[in-house]
């Protein structure tokens, strides 16, 4: 059975948290940001330092990737139930700052089966 898929920007920060693989993240300092709209939307700023995380509801002030899209299709992103590339094709999804940043992103959490 699959966790359940986050339905909110409070559930998709318990996610990342859940799901961040500290060894993956070794060296890395990197600062993301989430500008999620829709219903339970909102900003997520995600902390990145040498294998530890810190996510929070705030905006960060010199992030080096900004993410824009929908809070739903960044949970469905989460959940697996959507592909973020495809997204970005489709204009869903866009990102400032670095894109190879932003597309390493997913190698740092993984989907977790219970």
């Amino acid at each position: 059975m699959v966790a359940m898929p986050p339905d909110s920007v409070e559930a998709a920060a318990e996610w990342l948290r859940k799901h961040f693989e500290p060894e993956s993240a070794r060296g890395v300092r990197v600062i993301y940001q989430f500008d999620l709209s829709g219903p339970g939307g909102g900003p997520l700023r995600v902390t990145l330092d040498d294998g530890s995380i810190d996510v929070g509801r705030n905006r960060a002030e010199l992030p080096h990737v900004v993410v824009h899209t929908a809070g739903s299709d960044f949970c469905d992103v989460l959940a697996g139930t959507e592909n973020a590339e495809l997204l970005y094709m489709a204009g869903r999804i866009t990102i400032e700052g670095d894109l190879s940043l932003a597309l390493r992103m997913r190698t740092f959490f993984q989907r977790r089966r219970v």
